[in-house]
C-alpha cells in the first residue's frame, strides 16, 4: 500500500500560519513578480479562483481576496519539517516536490499499519499540531491511485481505496472521478479521451492498450496498470544530482536594464547557492529574455573549466546577456541557468590563469555562503539588485520564525 501526503494550499497556508487574521480569509499567494496565483486559499477557491490564475482575473473573480507575496524561505522550512514528521512514520518516502510526498506503507514499523484511518487521522493531527499546515492523505494500492485519492477530499481528507478494509474500490473510486483526474491528461490529451468518448477516469483504464500507446506512449500501459491496482512504480529514494539549475522571473513590461539586470544577479545568487549546496560546478551558462510577444531571445556559452563561484561566473552571466537584450524591446521575463554540472573536485587552475584572484573568489563565495546561511539569500545584494529592493517588506518574529508583514 501507498500514502500520498499533499499539503493543502500550500503556499496559502504557510502565510496564514503565521498570521492568524488571514485564517477563514479568502488569500492569492504569489508567484515572484506578483502577476500570478500560486495559490488559494479555499475560500478563494470557492469563488472559481485557481492556481496558475493572473492576479486581476483572480480579483475579478474575488475582489475582496487578499493578495500577499509568497514567502518561499519559510516554505521551505515548513516543507523541511513536514518531511521530517513523515520520515519519523515511514522511512521510506520519495518527495515530489516542496508540497507532496509519497510513503511506501510497507516499510512502516511493524509493516502496514492494521488501522489506516486512524494511522492517518494520526498523521494529519500530528503535521497540523507541529508546522501550522492540514495536509489530505490518500491511500492505494498504486502510487497513480493515491495521489488521485488525495485530491478527492480536499482540504484535510483522508481517502482509502481498499475495497477489504472500506466500500471503495478501484472500480467505484475510478467510475466517480473525471478523466481529468489522472495525472499528465493535459488539455490536449482530454480533448482527444473526449473524441473517444472518454468521460471518467474507469474509461481511461479500461481502453484498449494500444489506444492509451497511441495517447501517452509507452508510459501508458504503465498507467493503465496503475489505475487498476497493480503497482508498477516503487518509490523512489535515490535522488541524483540535479543536471540542471535555473530560475526565472515575470513581471510587467519592461525596457530598464537595469532592473533586468538586478532580477538577473539575484538568479546568479540563488543558482550559485543551489549549486553548491549540491556540491557540484558547472561548465555551462544560458541567460534568456522573453517579450511580450512570448518570443525568447536566449544567449549561452561553454566555460573554459568547471566553476562555482559568482564571482567567477558573472563576467560570461553579463555577455549572454548584453548578447540577449535589445534596447527597443519590452521584455516580461528574464532567467539563467547553469548546465553541465558535475561533482565539485579540487580547486583546478587554467594555464594562464590569475591563482591569487581565482583564491579570492573562492574565499569570498565562502563568505557569501556563510552570511546568506544565517540570514538569508537577500541578507547581501550586488549593486543592479539594491533597486529591487526599496520598499521591501517588514518582517516580523512569530512561533515559528520570521515572515513578512501582510499589511
Amino acid at each position: 500500500m501507498y500514502c500520498h501526503i499533499d499539503a493543502d494550499a500550500f503556499f496559502a497556508s504557510v502565510l496564514q500560519r503565521h498570521n492568524p487574521r488571514l485564517r477563514g480569509k479568502p488569500l492569492l499567494a504569489l508567484a515572484m513578480g506578483g502577476g500570478f496565483v500560486i495559490a488559494a486559499s479555499y475560500e478563494a477557491k470557492a469563488k472559481g479562483v485557481k492556481t496558475g490564475m493572473r492576479l486581476r482575473d483572480a480579483q475579478t473573480l474575488c475582489p475582496e481576496a487578499l493578495a500577499a507575496p509568497s514567502d518561499f524561505s519559510e516554505a521551505c522550512s515548513a516543507s523541511q519539517q513536514i518531511e521530517s514528521i513523515l520520515m519519523s512514520i515511514c522511512p521510506r518516502i520519495e518527495k515530489m516536490s516542496v508540497d507532496e510526498w509519497f510513503l511506501d506503507l510497507k516499510k512502516c514499523p511493524g509493516g502496514v499499519p492494521h488501522h489506516l484511518l486512524r494511522w492517518a487521522r494520526g498523521t494529519q493531527r500530528i503535521v497540523s499540531q507541529s508546522v501550522g499546515v492540514s495536509v489530505s492523505v490518500g491511500i492505494a494500492p498504486t502510487k497513480l491511485l493515491a495521489k488521485m485519492a488525495s485530491e478527492y477530499r480536499k482540504p484535510s481528507g483522508i481517502t482509502m481505496i481498499d475495497e477489504r478494509k472500506t466500500d471503495m474500490s478501484v472500480e467505484s473510486f475510478l467510475r466517480d472521478r473525471p478523466k481529468e483526474a489522472i495525472p499528465g491528461m493535459g488539455r490536449q490529451r482530454s480533448i482527444q479521451a473526449q473524441a473517444l468518448q472518454w468521460r471518467t477516469a474507469w474509461d481511461v483504464a479500461q481502453a484498449p492498450e494500444e489506444t492509451l500507446v497511441h495517447l501517452f506512449g509507452k508510459p501508458g500501459i504503465t498507467m493503465r496498470h496503475e489505475l487498476m491496482g497493480t503497482a508498477v512504480e516503487e518509490i523512489e529514494e535515490d535522488v541524483r544530482p540535479p543536471q540542471s539549475i535555473s530560475r526565472c522571473r515575470s513581471f510587467t513590461r519592461t525596457r530598464n536594464r537595469d532592473m533586468l539586470m538586478g532580477f538577473l544577479m539575484q538568479h546568479a545568487a540563488h543558482c550559485v547557492l543551489k549549486m553548491r549546496r549540491e556540491g557540484l560546478q558547472c561548465r555551462g551558462i544560458a541567460v534568456w529574455l522573453r517579450d511580450a510577444a512570448l518570443q525568447y531571445a536566449e544567449r549561452a556559452c561553454k566555460l573554459p573549466q568547471p566553476l562555482d563561484t559568482e564571482e567567477q561566473l558573472l563576467s560570461s552571466v553579463h555577455a549572454c546577456f548584453c548578447d540577449a537584450w535589445n534596447r527597443s524591446v519590452a521584455y516580461t521575463q528574464i532567467g539563467m541557468c547553469l548546465f553541465r554540472l558535475q561533482p565539485a573536485g579540487a580547486q583546478q587552475y587554467a594555464l594562464f590563469e590569475n591563482t591569487q584572484r581565482t583564491d579570492r573568489a573562492q574565499e569570498l563565495q565562502r563568505s557569501l555562503d556563510t552570511v546568506r546561511k544565517r540570514y538569508g539569500r537577500d541578507a547581501i545584494v550586488r549593486g543592479p539588485g539594491v533597486l529591487l529592493h526599496k520598499g521591501c517588506r517588514t518582517v516580523t518574529p512569530n512561533r515559528y520564525g520570521s515572515i513578512p508583514t501582510v499589511r
